[in-house]
């Protein structure tokens, strides 16, 4: 055996360990680093603890959440819903979880179904659920008419740190930005400073500072630059957080000097400016007294003087109770650009754009998906003739915190959508014929039987589906009944005899199969029964138990009786070579706990010994026993409990190569 082997798993006393590590040990690890926001590493160490076991509730919900705080967001929908399955009980907030997992998987259906609930079992918080719903909508409306744009991290730029408010010169040659990357190694944080890059043949350069006179020792950032490229305005922590200016002398940029009070505050916070293209107005965000919510944009315009003027609140169509910030106006002077989380948006902050027609601004629309997701959009900045743009955002798969992204429009301005599928019209095929047997129709006759009327649906949404359900008789092996549930409506009925032991199969393309034992007395009385099959999608973590699986009591080895069902489990993969399972065998709580688990697993090898006889690639099935260790009810009984917790299931571990 390799000593690589032996290194990356091994059993201790009972307790399986990896890379010397527990799984109490590697959650505990996971804890930490999630404690201190270094989901990086706290993902590193739930997946450790999770593939040694893999369908732990807790563990699936702690590498989602991980997920959902990390830059990769769209891992985290599947390790929530997983626990989710296993534990609907989990986490009180697990809806709300789900809801935002679901979200950064562009499921906003499902998201909504999850927020709904969450709201429902929340009421005090429904205001949040509320807006969260609104969100989905929002995004699923907008992404029917998605942009035709090209969205591309700008790499020249961009840092694990965060870079952001991108100002690009009119002639679109220069691009000013800010950052707080650490230009020393030594120093274990920087300030916000000012950069700069420059196009040579068409390629940007390298970032610089852009000057020794602009970048101070508290955080410095970029606001805009004027149209002729002379004047650049920039936010300072000086004060309560001001505008500054700075003029570039043909040499250097100038000494930042603060603009007049009536647009710096001296206890409120003015955020950044924008200068229209003929220098007379100035646009801003303060969230000084009198504004409509927190930050609103405000508008100054030159008096004769050369002085700025009064600044004007530009009005409740465009500022909400919410921020409205980053206020970029085009050059063509009428077209206002802003970011805002008080209009409905995607998700935290998106870009809206309103436009200035008869002296009054228009109702400000939400510029569009994808260049507005669920994160942060902002600092918004377009050339001259609309084609290209900048702007500031969180995506997965950036470099790291909030990165600069360019945009190139293309036209059409929206991305055709896809022609409608091409409908067949077939000529109506004949109902399949179901086929009872005669000794079955007999018995109905005499009413020495069982009806079993139900619907086949699917377990997600409880769609009706069109399925082949098979009773046989597992001591003959012989087919009894083979019948076809209504493809509309899902309805079936199913005639059991009495006087014997009975499987009953489901199958449906694109599920599992369900598997339902029936073991009926002799004289027992005519009945009639309703029930619902709930057939499971074939999906990874999807499973079901195979009840027509037995054993003899403290056997391994496969009943005569078990054969028709694990030839239906052979005809499944066989069926569908892109599937991989795996074989978990389940006791109860009676006996020694470590013989039950070393009994489960040789019942569930069993199972893998038949279909792998059968010519499956043992590649493709694995086994796994868990003992008593997963009980599915209580083990305080033997016909409501034990013989229930007794179980073989099957379990879907890949899809694919």
């Amino acid at each position: 055996m390799s000593r690589a082997f032996l290194a990356s798993i091994f059993i201790v006393g009972g307790f399986i360990v990896a890379y010397g590590q527990s799984v109490k040990e590697l959650i505990a690890t996971g804890d930490k680093y999630q404690s201190k926001k270094n989901y990086k590493n706290a993902i590193k160490a739930y997946a450790d603890a999770l593939a040694i076991n893999p369908d732990e509730a807790t563990l699936n919900f702690k590498l989602g959440l991980a997920y959902l705080y990390s830059d990769t967001k769209s891992k985290a929908a599947a390790y929530i819903d997983k626990a989710y399955r296993l534990n609907p009980a989990i986490n009180p907030k697990i809806d709300y979880h789900l809801g935002i997992a679901f979200q950064n998987t562009n499921e906003f259906k499902k998201a909504i179904t999850h927020f709904e609930a969450f709201k429902k079992n929340n009421p005090q918080v429904a205001e949040i659920a509320d807006a969260k719903i609104s969100e989905c909508h929002v995004a699923d409306s907008l992404r029917e008419y998605e942009l035709n744009v090209i969205i591309e991290n700008l790499t020249e730029i961009n840092t694990s740190f965060n870079e952001h408010s991108p100002i690009l010169s009119a002639d679109g040659n220069t691009l000013i930005f800010t950052s707080n990357r650490i230009d020393n190694p030594k120093s274990a944080e920087s300030p916000e400073d000012v950069y700069v890059i420059n196009k040579v043949n068409g390629r940007w350069g390298a970032p610089k500072k852009i000057s020794n006179n602009i970048n101070t020792r508290f955080n410095d950032a970029a606001a805009s630059l004027s149209p002729d490229g002379k004047t650049l305005f920039l936010y300072s922590e000086l004060g309560a957080g001001d505008i500054y200016t700075s003029t570039f002398d043909g040499t250097d940029w100038t000494e930042p000097k603060p603009l007049n009070k009536n647009i710096n505050t001296a206890l409120f916070w003015e955020t950044c400016a924008s200068l229209s293209t003929d220098g007379k107005k100035l646009y801003f965000a303060s969230n000084r007294d009198g504004g409509y919510g927190e930050l609103d944009i405000y508008v100054c315009e030159l008096d004769s003087k050369g002085q700025w003027g009064k600044a004007v609140n530009l009005g409740e169509k465009i500022n909400t109770p919410g921020n409205e910030d980053s206020p970029f106006i085009h050059y063509d002077g009428v077209t206002l650009y802003f970011s805002s989380d008080g209009h409905r948006g995607l998700g935290n902050s998106d870009i809206f754009v309103s436009e200035l027609k008869g002296g009054k601004w228009t109702k400000p629309e939400n510029i569009g998906y994808p260049i507005n997701l669920w994160e942060y959009d902002g600092f918004f900045n377009v050339s001259p003739d609309k084609k290209t743009a900048y702007y500031s955002t969180v995506k997965e798969g950036g470099q790291g915190g909030v990165d600069i992204y360019s945009i190139k429009f293309l036209e059409p301005k929206y991305k055709p959508k896809p022609p409608p599928p091409v409908v067949k019209v077939e000529k109506k095929k004949p109902v399949k014929e179901n086929f009872i047997d005669a000794s079955v129709q007999k018995l109905r006759d005499q009413k020495v039987v069982t009806i079993l009327r139900g619907k086949v649906i699917d377990e997600s949404d409880a769609a009706p589906l069109a399925a082949t359900i098979s009773l046989v008789d597992n001591e003959t092996g012989k087919v009894l009944s083979k019948i076809f549930s209504d493809p509309e409506s899902g309805d079936f009925e199913l005639i059991i005899p009495h006087g014997g032991n009975y499987g009953v199969a489901t199958e449906c393309v694109g599920y599992l199969f369900n598997s339902i034992n029936f073991s009926v007395p002799k004289f027992a009385e005519y009945q009639e029964l309703d029930t619902h099959i709930i057939m499971v999608r074939t999906e990874v973590g999807s499973k079901v138990v195979l009840r027509n699986i037995f054993f003899d009591i403290g056997k391994f080895n496969l009943k005569d009786q078990s054969l028709t069902e694990a030839e239906k489990l052979y005809s499944l993969l066989k069926d569908n070579p892109e599937l991989k399972v795996q074989i978990n065998g389940h006791t109860d709580n009676t006996g020694d706990a470590a013989s039950n688990k070393t009994l489960s697993l040789k019942r569930a090898t069993s199972v893998v010994d038949f279909l792998v006889s059968k010519g499956i690639d043992q590649g493709r099935v694995g086994a796994k026993g868990f003992g008593s260790e997963r009980p599915i009810v209580s083990n305080d009984d033997e016909e409501g409990g034990r013989a229930i917790n007794r179980r073989t299931e099957i379990e879907v571990v890949g899809l694919g190569g």
